[in-house]
Order: C-alpha cells, then sequence, then structure tokens
C-alpha cells in the first residue's frame, strides 16, 4: 500500500487555497470576510505554520453559519492542512464531510474522492477506498499509472488478487518508468496464490529494470526451487554470485547447497573455502562440515579431513568423529583412527553409534598388528545387534591367524 505523499498534497492545498482566493469571491461563493480570512490562512500554509493555520479553520467552521459552500471550502482546506500535519484520522473526516455536501465543482469533487480513497488506505479501509476509487474511475477519462497502481494497492490490501493484478498491470503498462514497489506488490500476490511460473518473468523484468536490487536474485531462485527447478535456481545464484550480488550468508550456502544438489560438489568446496576465508561465510562447525562434506563428494579426501579435523575442537559429537574416523581408516591412518573413535565409545550412549566405533576400532587394531586389542574391540561390538555379524566374522577370521599375527 503506498503511503500518502504529504509533499504533493501540500502542492494541491497550497494551489487551491490560491484558486479560491483568487477567484472565489469574484464568483459570489464566498463573502468578503471568509475571503479574506481564507487568505490569511494561505498565508500560513505558505509559511508551514499548519498549526496555526488548522485553528482559524477551526474558528472559520463556526462562524460560516449554515453556508454550505463556504463550509465545504473551509472543509476541504482543513483537509488537506490535516494531511499537511500528517492527522490522516481528522484529515479523512473533514473529506467525508466536504463530499456529503456536495458543493463544490464535480472536478474538485472527483480530487477529493481520489485524495479520500489514499487516505483509506493509509487507514487500513481498503473496502472504502475501493468504493470511491471505482466511483472515480466511473467518472474520469484520465486514469494515469499512478491511479491504477492505488486501485490496484486497494483490492490488494482486500485480498482481491484477481482484480488487484490486471490493475497493478495496467499500471506497469501506462507508466514510462514503472515504481519498483508495483512489481514488488504484483511479485506479492504472485507468491500468495503459489502462480510460481507467472513470477518468473515478472522477476527477470525487475533485475532489468531495476539492477541494483540484488535481492531478486534470491527470489528469483527461490522460484525455481518452489518449482523444483534446482539447475534453473543454481544458475540464478551463480550468475548473482558471479555480478557480485550475493553478499549475506544465507545465499553462499544457498548457492553452495545447491552446487552439491545439482552434483557441483567442487563448486561447493571452492565457494565454502573462498567465503571462509574472506569471513562472508561464519567459521561454525555447520559450515565446517559442509565444506567436508563438499570436499568429500569431490573425492577429496584429504581436503575433507582437514575441514572436519576444524570442528573436532567445536563440536564432541559423536557422529562427527566416527565420520573424521571412518575417513582416517579409508587414508590408512590406523593410530589416529583409533584415538578417536575411543572418544566415540566413550562419550555415546547411541548404541549404532558404540557398535559402529567398536567394529571400526577393531579394524584399525587389526591393520596395526594389534590382534588381542582387536580381539577385545570385536568381542564389544558383537555384543551390539548392529555390528553383531560382521564383528563375529572378524572373531572367527582372527581365530585362522597363526601365532606369528599376535
Amino acid at each position: 500500500m503506498p503511503p500518502v505523499n504529504s509533499q504533493l498534497l501540500r502542492v494541491l492545498l497550497i494551489a487551491i487555497c490560491t484558486l479560491l482566493t483568487a477567484t472565489g469571491a469574484l464568483a459570489g461563493g464566498l463573502s468578503p470576510m471568509t475571503h479574506r480570512q481564507l487568505t490569511d490562512i494561505h498565508e500560513q500554509i505558505d509559511k508551514q505554520a499548519y498549526d496555526e493555520a488548522l485553528e482559524e479553520l477551526e474558528i472559520l467552521l463556526v462562524n460560516i453559519g449554515n453556508n454550505s459552500y463556504e463550509k465545504a471550502v473551509v472543509l476541504q482546506t482543513l483537509g488537506y492542512v490535516q494531511i499537511s500535519r500528517e492527522a490522516y484520522t481528522p484529515a479523512a473526516e473533514a473529506f467525508e464531510q466536504t463530499l456529503v455536501l456536495d458543493q463544490l465543482p464535480e472536478a474538485t469533487q472527483q480530487r477529493l474522492r481520489y485524495d479520500l480513497a489514499q487516505l483509506y488506505l493509509t487507514s487500513g479501509k481498503p473496502v472504502k477506498a475501493i468504493q470511491l476509487l471505482e466511483r472515480w474511475f466511473t467518472d474520469t477519462t484520465q486514469a494515469d499509472a499512478t491511479a491504477y497502481a492505488l486501485l490496484g494497492h486497494a483490492y490488494a490490501q482486500n485480498n482481491q488478487y484477481a482484480k488487484a493484478i490486471p490493475a497493478l498491470q495496467r499500471a506497469i503498462e501506462l507508466a514510462e518508468k514503472p515504481h519498483a514497489d508495483w512489481y514488488e506488490a504484483l511479485l506479492a500476490m504472485h507468491y500468495e496464490r503459489e502462480s510460481w511460473r507467472a513470477c518468473i518473468p515478472l522477476i527477470k523484468d525487475m533485475l532489468r529494470l531495476f539492477p541494483e536490487r540484488q535481492a531478486y536474485w534470491s527470489q528469483l531462485a527461490g522460484v525455481h526451487l518452489a518449482l523444483k527447478d534446482y539447475a534453473a535456481a543454481t544458475t540464478a545464484l551463480e550468475l548473482a554470485y558471479r555480478d557480485g550480488a550475493l553478499k549475506q550468508e544465507r545465499e553462499l550456502i544457498q548457492l553452495a547447497r545447491l552446487y552439491l544438489h545439482t552434483g557441483m560438489p567442487h563448486k561447493a568446496a571452492r565457494l565454502l573455502e573462498q567465503q571462509l576465508e574472506l569471513g562472508r561465510i561464519a567459521d561454525t562447525s555447520a559450515h565446517q562440515k559442509l565444506l567436508a562434506r563438499s570436499w568429500s563428494s569431490s573425492g577429496e579426501r584429504d581436503q575433507a579431513i582437514l575441514a572436519l579435523e576444524r570442528t573436532i575442537g567445536t563440536s564432541a559429537a559423536p557422529m562427527i568423529r566416527l565420520q573424521l574416523a571412518q575417513w582416517y581408516i579409508e587414508a590408512e591412518r590406523w593410530k589416529a583412527a583409533e584415538e578417536l573413535l575411543a572418544t566415540v565409545v566413550e562419550n555415546t550412549e547411541e548404541n549404532r553409534l558404540k557398535a559402529q566405533g567398536w567394529l571400526l576400532i577393531g579394524i584399525a587394531r587389526y591393520e596395526q598388528k594389534k590382534i588381542p586389542a582387536a580381539q577385545n574391540a570385536f568381542n564389544h561390538a558383537s555384543q551390539l545387534p548392529t555390528t553383531r555379524e560382521a564383528a563375529s566374522q572378524w572373531l572367527e577370521f582372527l581365530n585362522t591367524l597363526p601365532d606369528s599375527r599376535v
């Protein structure tokens, strides 16, 4: 919903007061006294002395008695002064009374309907705003882009999206330079209706017209994600990244995750490593784990190990230690694996992790030719359901070894 443009309305107020003071008395509509007082009030308005002008208008309103035309002129002026004071509720009341009197020229009445509609929107009264604007559109042949935008905002505020969308589209068509907030309002309604495909050309237009609003790239990616088009979402964020538009941590992490999801783990790893180094991504255990996963998926086990090792100091999670120990075993770093796995079985109550930990300890000890110690580990593993069969097979194998292995 657009705010009331107070500066524009102050200009309009001055123009109206100038017109009244120049022609009102000659037309016979205003008494000489009312004409003189309005002239004085106009001078106060020129000086932006709105409180003083309001006080004199209220006194004048009492003194003019039952002259409907004079009352309408004073109420109209009072309403615009209230707008200049950002007192929108009393301004609306003054305009309502002016319209009820129906004494001003139709062009002036039309202007009042339009401005009162803006006040209603500002006050959260879209139904009243819509009623006035529909009347205004019926009686005018000069509806411009701003008017259609106002009508669109009114319908949108009242959740009448089927009417709001074409009104805002018409505003955009008519405008030489459409406002960004018109596009954003239109986009918000497409979001609300989950009309994802309609969002794509709209956001592309927004990126073309307002390239400085870099958040639109993330919105485009979000729409593609809603459509489960992960490749397109990745492309959108990658273009934004290359253009220097991705600055927030969550956006960079999202791009890294999309790289992983779309089979580009090496790009994910390089992105994360660079942004961690620059400090744009916080050096947390979660982010180091994501980096480790990216390197691992790229087949870069040593890099994955380095990333996961950095999490051990900040996270004692047994699952992370178990993963790192598995990579140590793949790298044939038996002693490091055994030592790390010992912390797993000591610090977890979860049988599944404890079982896997004992089984891997047994393998690490076997590879170090520590057969009795390996048998001890496999005995522990054989007592737990998830590793019972594998541990038993290892024990049978160890029992076949000659004494020279002990």
